[in-house]
């Protein structure tokens, strides 16, 4: 059953629900100014209306004004800008909602690579959250950032990408670690986490490979890996290679299993079709 509508046949206190429209020539929202809205209150999620104040389409969704808290935000198109034809694409300075970018929150394969020009400053409570082979590029200028803030809470789980020159100013930093069996072969996912610790204490005895995998294979850049082993006794087994993304490594340094905690610091770099890999090790007595 439908019912059609033509003219001013709705007064304007009239509410309803509609589960399906068709719309032949124009809807008109209801146009209120910034104080008008204000004092609606609460009112249905999903309510849309006109600005006057903001010049913008806004809707009541959930969840603006924090986790719980639903609140009047705009309704996009395809984003702002200024000069015809968008011909400049602009954005804010400060993110004050909790956002991830990637396929998986997003639905679409369209939402795995997204950028935003700095500064940038994620409001306190607030978090990035950026998946697994999903990047977000902060586009800066070559001049002194020292002054941008960029992540104060920001939940970081593959790469971020800056241009040259740009800064990261942090108030508290802490990283992943991923702890693992010792065996012949060890298989660490570099996408998840730059420090690894062996489940304490352990008993493995011989000889044994460490496998950096999902590392970009991209030239140009160094990187880093630490490897904590807590040794059971010093005739535990040695380090006999690494492997970048399967990939036998050209290996620079080795170490002796000492009877305490083994730390290795692991550089390494793609030169060409090699990988070349630089161990730092360190040894600390266990003080247990």
């Amino acid at each position: 059953m439908s019912t059609k509508i033509i003219g001013n046949q709705i007064s304007d206190a009239t509410r309803a629900i509609i589960t399906a429209l068709t719309v032949t020539e124009q809807i008109n929202l209801p146009n209120l100014n910034q104080t008008e809205i204000n004092a609606l209150g609460t009112v249905a999620l999903g309510t849309i209306v006109y600005n006057e104040t903001e010049k913008m389409i806004q809707g009541y969704l959930p969840d603006v004004n924090g986790p719980g808290s639903p609140g009047w935000d705009d309704v996009g198109g395809g984003g702002p800008s200024v000069g015809e034809d968008s011909i400049i694409r602009t954005n804010g300075t400060t993110i004050n909602e909790n956002l991830t970018i990637g396929p998986s929150a997003n639905n679409g394969i369209e939402f795995s690579n997204g950028f935003s020009a700095a500064p940038i400053t994620i409001a306190n409570g607030r978090t990035v959250t950026i998946e697994n082979n999903a990047t977000w590029t902060l586009i800066g200028v070559d001049e002194d950032l020292s002054a941008y803030r960029y992540f104060n809470y920001a939940a970081v789980n593959n790469h971020l990408r800056m241009v040259a020159g740009s800064t990261f100013e942090f108030g508290q930093t802490k990283e992943r670690m991923i702890s693992f069996a010792l065996s012949s072969t060890v298989a660490l996912d570099h996408s998840q986490a730059q420090i690894f610790e062996t489940q304490n204490p352990t008993t493995y005895t011989n000889n044994f490979t460490l496998n950096f995998q999902n590392v970009p294979n991209i030239a140009g850049f160094m990187y880093v890996a630490q490897v904590l082993i807590r040794q059971a006794t010093a005739t535990s087994g040695n380090l006999n290679g690494v492997q970048i993304n399967g990939q036998t490594a050209t290996l620079n340094g080795g170490y002796s299993p000492g009877n305490g905690y083994d730390l290795l610091n692991f550089f390494f770099y793609l030169d060409g079709a090699t990988w070349r890999v630089f161990l730092n090790p360190q040894g600390f007595e266990d003080n247990d």
